[in-house]
C-alpha cells in the first residue's frame, strides 16, 4: 500500500514536471513570435518577426534548462534509490517480523 503511494506520487511528480517544461518551452517562443510579427508589421520589417522567433526559442531553453536543473540536483542517482528501496524493504520486513512475534 505504502509502495502504492509513493509510485502515485512519483508519478504525479513526472507529470508536473512534464507540463512545466512544455509552458517553459511554448510560452516564450509564442510571445516572441507575436511581438517579433506586431513589429514587423508596424515597421514594415521581415527580419525582426525572425529574430523574435530566436530570442523565443533562446528564452524557451533557458527556461527549461533552468527548471530541470532544479529537478536534477534534488534527485538521487539510480544505485542511491536501488539502496534506499532495499534498506526501507528490509527494515519494513523486521517491522513485520516483530509484529507477528507478538
Amino acid at each position: 500500500m505504502r509502495d502504492k503511494k509513493k509510485t502515485n506520487k512519483e508519478v504525479a511528480n513526472s507529470l508536473v514536471m512534464v507540463l512545466q517544461f512544455s509552458i517553459n518551452a511554448i510560452v516564450p517562443i509564442l510571445l516572441c513570435t507575436i511581438v517579433g510579427t506586431f513589429i514587423s508589421r508596424k515597421l514594415d520589417c521581415q527580419g525582426i518577426a525572425i529574430v523574435g522567433i530566436i530570442i523565443g526559442i533562446i528564452a524557451a531553453f533557458n527556461g527549461a534548462y533552468k527548471s530541470v536543473r532544479g529537478y536534477l540536483q534534488n534527485e538521487e542517482s539510480p544505485g542511491q534509490r536501488a539502496r534506499r528501496l532495499e534498506k526501507e524493504a528490509h527494515i519494513d520486513d523486521i517491522a513485520q517480523e516483530e509484529l507477528h512475534k507478538e
